[in-house]
């Protein structure tokens, strides 16, 4: 039987996330991109919840390399959309 509990919203709130932010990484825009970026930023609330619930602590060992490639990810595609708008004017 399923149950509504913190764990189970987590683990929602977490897929859905993570489907909403492949989504919108796939996109050809830079702008939309940058979504995705920081929709992957956010799926790290729940995320890092489950896992100190589900004790895989050694799991957020590479937390901060992750944060750290979508950061640069972020940042590389706000700079091609920069690129895109000025090219355009």
């Amino acid at each position: 039987m399923f149950e509504l509990s913190l764990f189970n919203s987590a683990q929602f709130a977490d897929q859905g996330l993570s489907i909403l932010g492949t989504l919108l990484l796939t996109s050809l825009s830079a702008k939309t991109r940058m979504y995705g970026f920081v929709v992957f930023i956010l799926v790290n609330i729940p995320g890092i919840y489950l896992l100190v619930v589900t004790e895989l602590w050694w799991i957020l060992a590479v937390t901060p390399v992750w944060l750290y490639l979508n950061y640069r990810g972020f940042i590389n595609n706000y700079r091609e959309q920069k690129e895109q708008n000025q090219s355009s004017t």
